[in-house]
């Protein structure tokens, strides 16, 4: 004999269905017409703040100039396939249990570097032993933003002039472009997005600050992952100087 099994769900589409406390049952909700909420009504990221698992970071400080210089001179051998010199540096530790999923990077030139003929980008992926070598970096600052979590992330965040050992067998090649085609501006602005939908999100004035918009595949980061991202110039001369800051969430 078949028993029938009726999955059945309370009606809330109009109104707030009381709310429980935290680790009881509750009744599914759904519309009126059956179509069940599989998600609070907040957006994806207030979704997941509610529950502490997003983060933002950025500068150490808030200063006039900042102190988060890059490298001095950043070439193409530099961020190439063989990547040495990051302006960012992503890992999560051995033993982390989560996975990261970034977000979006927004690096500002508050000081332009000099002498470089283009602005140029590249991106990285790697996984085991760190990657990081030397050099005077500032680990980011990570903030959860939901003032009722205790939760922490995993992710360690470097950036400035990070110098990096060569990559292992695993390393893949996320892509490269130009930002500009001339020196960056004091003013400027790159918003690497991650996952979003591929659009032309630039505002790009000749000779003036201007917004740039780069858009990256999903980037999800477990165990030992890392993720690089460099900034380089043609002849560039004198090391730029960034404010930066992004978020990313954990699952």
């Amino acid at each position: 004999m078949t028993t029938d099994i009726l999955p059945r769900a309370r009606g809330f589409d109009r109104v707030k269905p009381t709310p429980v406390n935290q680790g009881e049952y509750v009744p599914q909700r759904s519309s009126r017409y059956g179509d069940g909420y599989v998600q609070p009504l907040p957006g994806e990221r207030h979704a997941l703040a509610l529950e502490g698992s997003y983060f933002i970071f950025h500068n150490i400080t808030n200063d006039a100039s900042t102190t988060l210089a890059g490298h001095p001179a950043p070439v193409l051998a530099d961020a190439d396939a063989t990547m040495t010199k990051p302006l960012i540096f992503m890992r999560m530790p051995a033993g982390a249990t989560k996975y990261a999923f970034l977000d979006f990077i927004e690096i500002e030139v508050v000081t332009a570097g000099g002498s470089g003929t283009s602005s140029n980008w590249a991106a990285q992926i790697d996984t085991g032993a760190t990657r990081y070598s030397s050099g005077t970096v500032e680990t980011l600052t990570v903030v959860n933003p939901n003032m009722k979590s205790t939760e922490t992330a995993d992710l360690v965040i470097q950036a400035g002039p990070v110098v990096v050992g060569a990559e292992s067998a695993n390393a893949r090649n996320l892509g490269f472009g130009q930002i500009r085609a001339a020196i960056e501006f004091a003013g400027d602005r790159t918003l690497f997005k991650f996952g979003g939908e591929p659009a032309n999100g630039a505002n790009v004035v000749a000779g003036a600050a201007s917004r740039h918009t780069v858009y990256l595949p999903p980037v999800i980061l477990g165990e030992t992952d890392q993720f690089l991202l460099a900034l380089y110039a043609p002849s560039q001369s004198a090391a730029g100087v960034y404010k930066v800051r992004g978020g990313f969430w954990t699952r």
